[in-house]
């Protein structure tokens, strides 16, 4: 009760305000020397949770001749998304794909696929950031893809009852040339107008917050389209979202937390902003650029928009070190490109079979590439599943601050709801280090099980699973004692990542 008291009254004083906390700085103590302390401060209110891009498998018809991914198919993703217990997943659409036939709108063109999904999200509680893939009207608007867009959005939510649908995006990364507005923020912003427009009209704005601006980000240099959707949308546009693709110098420096951290200020600080792409595209010409370049070529089935790494241990660590950073830098959530190779493939037609290979599986790795191994479950899905899992929607996010003097690569992040902990620890170094944890007055763990994975060579991982591949406990009822007073001592191995949680 003590715990949840404190967690209540840590809400109303820090409503609406979001105090990140600089890697670069030293946010404790200063006499507290190698010490890692859990705070009483509240970076982000109120969580909406991290999960992954799902969607898509538009082609599976074309793939398989079957309306469907298989009754066994689903069962399987069911279960392996349970055990993530994602707050948020991220589903984008286009019209031929999901709601016109011909030239007749059709939104029941999606019963089979996608309103599954939504079934499950509905059914589990699960955020729903919804959208379009493009705007259709080249440098204008199309006044009937806007009305068929709404219409098919008002047929999932007033219809369907799909409610877990809160967020909607215009246009995907409308700040890019590979999009449909080509980069021009004049363009996006009269799309968002007419479907704010669109949305008044069919009653939708109670239902779906519009979000954006969406924008994909490397540098800096952008942060001009978060301030000018404050400024000149700030009526429209109610939750703010980036998504980036660092590569691992930027992630393991302090670059990554301050591209963040610029993004989250030049946004509406009293709302909430979220990370709605995250993957990792290490730096052309670099050695893992090179060999993720190689592994694509000697795939005949990997398109050259993938990720290769997502077979390595490593690529664990990495995704849990810039998923600690976004939450660190107070984002409301992360969602990670994606959850299964199925999903995209490089063209969007039925005869491709080069697949976008960035997810924790394939789920047809048997029934259409003849590899049956593709199907399981790959070594990163450990990490982000429990980073998932273990900071539910509505968590208070709070502050650790970093043991002095910095230690490179070793992070961390809590949450607490309902009286409840979660403690996250990343490190991403190749060197083990060992310092001394405390907590602020008020924060006990006690009752709380830890989970550990150590990046080994190619795919393998020091890490326990259960028979399903799931991660498990590597130790149960640990009583994390005298926080308040001596500490206790950690010692992180190198590339690691360990996780300690008394929440169920």
């Amino acid at each position: 009760m003590k715990h949840s008291v404190i967690c209540s009254l840590l809400a109303l004083l820090m409503l609406g305000g979001c105090q990140s906390s600089s890697d670069g700085q030293a946010d404790g103590d200063p006499s507290e020397v190698n010490v890692m302390r859990i705070q009483s401060q509240v970076l982000v209110n109120s969580f909406i949770g991290n999960g992954p891009q799902w969607g898509g498998y538009d082609i599976v018809p074309s793939w398989t001749g079957q309306e469907t991914l298989s009754d066994a198919d689903w069962n399987t993703l069911f279960k392996r998304v349970s055990f993530m217990r994602p707050g948020l997943v991220r589903i984008m659409v286009s019209q031929g794909w999901n709601y016109i036939s011909g030239n007749t709108f059709d939104p029941h063109k999606s019963d089979a696929i996608l309103c599954k999904i939504l079934d499950y999200c509905q059914q589990h509680g699960i955020c729903v950031q919804f959208g379009e893939w493009g705007h259709v009207g080249g440098s204008a608007v199309d006044a009937q893809w806007v009305e068929n867009s709404a219409s098919f959005l008002s047929y999932l939510v007033k219809e369907r009852g799909f409610t877990c649908i809160k967020f909607f995006t215009v246009v995907n990364e409308p700040n890019g040339n590979w999009s449909s507005t080509n980069g021009s923020y004049a363009l996006w912003s009269k799309c968002v107008e007419s479907f704010y427009k669109k949305f008044e009209e069919k009653g939708l704005l109670d239902d779906v917050q519009i979000i954006g601006p969406d924008v994909a980000v490397w540098t800096i240099s952008e942060t001009s389209w978060m301030s000018n959707t404050k400024n000149q949308m700030h009526d429209k546009v109610t939750v703010y979202d980036i998504h980036t693709y660092p590569d691992d110098q930027t992630v393991y420096s302090t670059e990554f937390l301050q591209l963040l951290e610029a993004y989250r200020a030049a946004s509406d600080k009293s709302r909430p902003i979220i990370l709605g792409e995250l993957g990792f595209k290490y730096e052309e010409g670099s050695a893992l650029g090179n060999s993720n370049l190689e592994a694509i070529q000697a795939d005949p089935y990997a398109a050259d928009d993938s990720q290769m790494h997502v077979y390595d241990a490593f690529y664990g660590v990495d995704m849990a070190d810039a998923t600690i950073q976004a939450m660190r830098a107070c984002y409301s959530g992360v969602t990670y490109w994606m959850l299964d190779d199925a999903m995209y493939n490089d063209d969007g037609s039925s005869s491709s079979t080069r697949l976008k290979r960035w997810g924790f599986w394939n789920i047809l790795g048997e029934e259409k590439f003849g590899n049956a191994d593709d199907e399981k479950i790959r070594p990163w899905f450990y990490t982000v599943s429990l980073l998932s899992r273990f900071f539910p929607n509505g968590s208070q996010i709070l502050n650790v601050a970093q043991p002095t003097p910095v230690l490179s690569g070793l992070r961390a992040i809590a949450g607490c709801k309902d009286g409840k902990y979660t403690l996250a620890i990343v490190n991403a170094s190749n060197l083990p280090y060992t310092f001394t944890l405390k907590a602020d007055t008020g924060i006990t763990l006690s009752g709380m099980q830890m989970y550990e994975y150590i990046s080994g060579e190619g795919a393998t991982f020091q890490g326990k699973t259960d028979a399903d591949g799931f991660p498990a406990a590597q130790q149960s009822d640990l009583t994390l004692s005298d926080l308040q007073g001596d500490g206790i001592e950690i010692s992180m191995p190198a590339n690691s990542f360990r996780l300690y949680t008394n929440m169920q």
